[in-house]
């Protein structure tokens, strides 16, 4: 059983690069360093000139601003695709500002954040077709309170592609069977059910022409065949889990408040974003202090927020200010 479990995490790493289909490099990009720093740019300006960096380049600083941006083309023929890009400007950090963080616009507006935690960035079928213009404003980070350092980052990836649905789900649905055989202990009759049927959907993929149209037949089939094998399973738990989903941002800690401030637009866009791709997610924030920030450094968001509060899929919940 070990040996399976094993096989079956490298064969679902493996899969991971497969969800992301025709691939078209995004290389050069403009660059130039934002002297400015300002707080709640609204709308991004276009670069041009002849300072630009390509995939592979680093840069470096400390509590640096750096712009980057790119037009685009997107294909006609992805308007029935979930159009993603796929970006990765070095480690985010361990959650105490020592990497980057980034906003990425579409067209001038704040668009979502992207960072090692947030590498997807999903554009709207509208925009199939078109030229986009993407701008990313990218920040260096501080050291996490330690000794002031500089940070250095990359342009490790930058790409545009559509994202298959099915090899997604098998792809995360396989991480989250896989992750509850490892917790469950041998006595458990779940834990050889569900590894049974992890180990026979991932048995039908056609490993030996990978990326072929006949390897992504056989992903799609082994989706159906494991999605259907966990819908026929007993359900005897009485315990019901809910989850919501909430970001907690320290107002004043390791960093300045203006950091603070463009944290929350981060944030908050990425929660939009991911709304428009789940209308079930719901969201809680509970300090109003982030809100007062946003509604003066980014009032286009803050009326999507209102939106979404209206809704009832966003709450604005908590008992103090801050």
């Amino acid at each position: 059983m070990f040996f399976t479990e094993q096989k079956l995490e490298r064969r679902i790493n493996e899969l991971s690069a497969y969800r992301y289909r025709e691939t078209i490099a995004l290389n050069e990009w403009f660059f130039a360093v934002d002297e400015e720093k300002a707080n709640g740019v609204q709308h991004a300006p276009s670069l041009t000139g002849t300072d630009v960096i390509r995939q592979g380049d680093r840069w470096k600083g400390r509590d640096l601003y750096v712009w980057l941006s790119k037009r685009i083309s997107i294909p006609a023929e992805w308007k029935e695709r979930k159009v993603v890009g796929l970006f990765d400007f070095g480690k985010t950090g361990g959650g105490n500002n020592s990497g980057f963080e980034s906003l990425l616009y579409v067209n001038g507006v704040p668009f979502q954040g992207v960072d090692s935690n947030h590498q997807e960035a999903f554009l709207p079928a509208e925009y199939s077709g078109t030229d986009v213009e993407l701008i990313f404003r990218l920040w260096s980070g501080l050291e996490g309170g330690g000794i002031p350092t500089e940070q250095e980052h990359q342009l490790k990836r930058a790409e545009l592609a559509w994202l298959d649905p099915a090899v997604d789900d098998l792809y995360f649905n396989a991480r989250a069977v896989l992750g509850t055989v490892k917790v469950l202990t041998e006595d458990r009759p779940e834990k050889q059910k569900l590894l049974k049927a992890l180990n026979h959907a991932f048995m039908l993929i056609d490993w030996s022409h990978p990326g072929s149209d006949l390897f992504y037949a056989s992903v799609h089939a082994a989706a159906t065949e494991l999605a259907e094998s966990l819908a026929e399973m007993d359900k005897t738990s009485e315990i019901t889990v809910t989850a919501i989903g909430h970001t907690h941002i320290d107002v004043a800690w390791l960093w300045r408040l203006t950091h603070t401030r463009e944290k929350a637009a981060r944030s908050f866009s990425t929660v939009l974003q991911l709304m428009e791709q789940f209308p079930e997610y719901v969201f809680l924030q509970t300090q109003p202090q982030l809100y007062a920030y946003i509604k003066a450094d980014y009032p286009e968001i803050f009326a999507k927020i209102k939106e979404r509060v209206k809704e009832g899929r966003w709450e604005a919940g908590g008992a103090m200010w801050l």
